[in-house]
């Protein structure tokens, strides 16, 4: 098992009072996961970490860049500490192409058909090229494989040759509920000619996602009502509208959660697929398609929530394990209510050092101890749903999330610490909204969307976050008003980002569909070696987490961004091990850390 200890973030460096334009532009385009072909696609994964701040911020979408700002010196780093990693040595040769047919003998029973078809490779429907797209066939129900199937979605980008030396190389961009699809064609620029050359690369949509057979919720004509008639109610825009707030009580929560179910049973082609969609289920998926394009082994890319997959893939599958790199990861071993506590902890922790900095400074708005300004601030921006910030010239309004949003990219995720004092200053002393109004107008994730197509990605990729949790975490014995009396408790230690660890359990009460095997240690015994990649000021998936995957896996090697942001394996300072693992099986040596630099991409998705 390999691991690292907590390494020191980078020293300081100057931070603008101002985002530009350009700023913003280069901010968002700065990474292939950050990026897509639509809004939807763009904010995918987007409500995740929502549940873990006091305010419906969407926020477990892809981060501007994993290191595009240096941390602050006094940003705290995770307090897990990691032992001392065990000499890797490069993995077997990962030329895992298996002859045509050979993919059946490792079938497990009554899969023989599953594992034995052929992938009708055609030219996509979309017309880019040279992506060509197919279909695979799996069953509903793995317990019941002579049942009902399903379609998985899945888009390759061959390799130039038509001679891909190590086989398929399968990419998840997280989410859950994002679609592998999509993604494709918006990381393919990021691929180096040489992992281009050693693989076909191929992207997936999981079972209820996107192109996959779908969990659908609400019809074309519901949308476009909607759209025309837009209401505070939760619609296909917002389906988890009232489960991300922090004032919310639990009873409403579980009563959304029994709304959408209903809704989604009623308008799914296939409604049994709500009681399917767990990460387990995706993981067998992947084991078929490895099968299905002749690979006797599994190379896998999987970002935030996809490196859930490919740990629950190892330890269901380890033979099978090829070049596998797991990417900002999440800790399977951990319940959703437990990850939910610690992030909230993690960034409260950061935005007190905020909060320390601006009261050093001249102007700055908040007053008091630490823990009043923490406080002030919270109330400032609950406040702002009844009082919105506007600003001159402008019809764009600041409430509650986008002000949470704002702040949290600006004092957390990212930090420019005195841009937000710039922003925060006229917008408490004043009612002043311009800044904050032009740093909304700035971030594509904030706003709306505007036609029938992203509204159904976002609906779907929303639904389908909150389904994934539900049927990865059995139901709970607590009551809504444990849950209430845990949200008072937690508002009261994070009064910002405090309140809402308990939403999806309180949710997946009322959705139902819940699964029956509680979250467990990944030891994947006897597999390749598995690289984690992990960044110490990743807010969306704790490095702390990082860390306990690669000591769990008993074949896991830990790679460390110093740095912020969210998915960093391709893209930043650790492209090059992680190249030199997937194309040679260069096992990153014992401890190696890279320090990401001002500007280096390093962005990414989830999850």
């Amino acid at each position: 098992m390999s691991r690292a200890g907590d390494p020191a973030l980078p020293e300081p460096r100057p931070q603008r009072t101002v985002e530009t334009d350009d700023d913003h532009q280069h901010r968002k385009e700065s990474h292939p996961l950050m990026r897509s072909t639509s809004p939807a696609i763009w904010k995918a994964g987007a409500v995740l970490a929502a549940l873990m701040l006091s305010t419906a911020l969407t926020a477990c979408q892809p981060q501007a860049s994993a290191a595009s700002t240096t941390p602050p010196t006094s940003a705290p780093t995770p307090t897990a500490q990691a032992s001392a990693p065990a000499s890797g040595s490069p993995g077997s040769s990962s030329n895992s192409t298996g002859s045509p047919d050979g993919s059946q003998s490792d079938a497990p029973q009554g899969l023989e058909s599953f594992y034995s078809q052929t992938i009708d490779w055609e030219d996509c429907s979309d017309g880019t090229s040279p992506f060509q797209c197919g279909t695979v066939t799996v069953p509903l129900d793995y317990e019941h494989p002579d049942g009902r199937t399903i379609t998985i979605a899945v888009r390759k980008l061959p390799a130039p040759d038509g001679d891909a030396e190590h086989g398929s190389l399968f990419i998840n961009p997280g989410g859950p509920g994002a679609s592998g699809v999509a993604m494709m064609q918006v990381m393919a620029p990021m691929f180096t000619e040489e992992l281009r050359g050693a693989y076909d690369i191929i992207g997936f949509d999981p079972r209820g996602v996107g192109q996959s057979t779908p969990i659908t919720c609400w019809t074309n004509d519901e949308i476009k009502q909607h759209l025309a008639n837009p209401s505070d109610d939760a619609g296909p825009t917002d389906p988890l509208k009232g489960v991300t707030y922090k004032n919310v009580p639990a009873q409403d929560k579980i009563d959304r959660g029994a709304a959408n179910a209903a809704r989604c049973a009623q308008h799914s082609q296939v409604p049994e697929l709500l009681d399917h969609v767990g990460t387990r289920d995706v993981a067998r998926d992947l084991d078929i398609l490895r099968a299905t394009n002749s690979n006797t082994k599994l190379n896998y890319l999987g970002v935030s929530y996809g490196t859930r997959i490919g740990a629950i893939y190892a330890d269901l599958f380890p033979g099978h394990v090829g070049r596998v790199v797991l990417d900002s990861a999440v800790d399977p071993s951990k319940r959703e209510i437990d990850s939910i506590t610690e992030t909230v902890a993690f960034k409260e922790g950061v935005l007190r050092q905020y909060v320390e900095h601006c009261q050093a400074q001249d102007g700055c708005p908040l007053t008091g101890s630490t823990d009043e300004a923490v406080a002030q601030l919270a109330a400032f921006v609950d406040g702002l749903d009844k009082n919105p910030l506007t600003a001159p010239d402008s019809d764009a309004t600041i409430n509650t999330q986008d002000a949470a949003a704002i702040i949290q990219q600006h004092a957390v995720a990212q930090p420019n610490w005195d841009a937000l004092t710039a922003m925060l200053t006229p917008a408490m002393t004043n009612h002043d909204g311009t800044l904050m109004v032009k740093a909304k107008q700035n971030s594509s994730n904030l706003s709306p969307e505007t036609t029938v197509e992203e509204v159904v990605s976002q609906a779907n990729e929303q639904i389908m976050l909150a389904a994934v949790i539900c049927n990865d975490n059995p139901d709970t014995d607590s009551t809504a008003s444990d849950w209430d009396a845990q949200t008072a408790a937690e508002k009261k230690s994070y009064p910002f980002f405090g309140g809402t660890s308990s939403a999806m359990d309180a949710y997946c009460r009322g959705w139902g569909h819940q699964g029956k095997t509680p979250p467990q240690e990944i030891r994947a015994k006897g597999s390749d070696p598995i690289l984690v990649v992990g960044i110490t000021g990743d807010v969306q998936t704790l490095y702390s987490w990082a860390q306990s995957l690669a000591g769990q896996l008993d074949n896991g090697h830990l790679f460390t961004i110093k740095g912020y942001g969210h998915g960093g394996a391709i893209g930043s300072c650790a492209t090059a091990a992680t190249i030199g693992f997937l194309v040679n099986g260069a096992v990153p040596a014992e401890g190696a850390t890279c320090t990401a630099e001002p500007r280096q991409a390093a962005g990414g998705a989830e999850g």
